[in-house]
């Protein structure tokens, strides 16, 4: 390798910690969801259970299971001309120089988030920081280009 080629991209996939709990919340609010859209001879809703809770649970179960598909079972790509996020329901690719804010958002109960504007149309991109060394994308970001010590 010659000082002349591009090192190649660094790749920041989920915490398994992270991973596994939403993961587990998506199939719990799934399954208690089903449960209660089934019916309620076999006594598994107390009996103080709205029976319209029940497709609200679906329903964050399947946003749940969106979120785990989005972000957790997709990688974190940096490089030399920007960063991707790729996974099997997003594949978004933002160069350095489209980025034109950013800024990081600190959440009660769950991991921080990169709010990234970029693009002439000013497109917004939310990056929860669930990856392992997601603070190298932070550092990138100042930076405006591939992280450097």
């Amino acid at each position: 390798m010659s000082p002349g080629d591009p090192l190649p991209p660094l790749v920041l996939g989920c915490r398994p910690g992270w991973r596994l709990a939403f993961s587990s919340a998506a199939a719990a609010l799934l399954l208690l969801g089903l449960l209660g859209l089934s019916g309620r001879e076999d006594d598994l809703f107390p009996s103080w259970f709205p029976l319209e809770a029940a497709p609200i649970l679906l329903l964050l179960g399947l946003a749940a299971g969106y979120f785990v598909g989005r972000f957790c079972f997709a990688r974190l790509l940096l490089d030399a001309v920007g960063f991707r996020l790729v996974g099997p329901l997003v594949d978004r690719r933002v160069p350095w120089s489209a980025v034109v804010r950013w800024e990081r958002r600190a959440r009660r109960g769950g991991p921080a988030t990169l709010w990234i504007v970029h693009g002439s149309e000013r497109s917004r991109l939310l990056i929860p920081l669930i990856y392992r060394d997601s603070h190298l994308l932070d550092l990138a970001l100042r930076q405006r280009g591939f992280p450097r010590y």
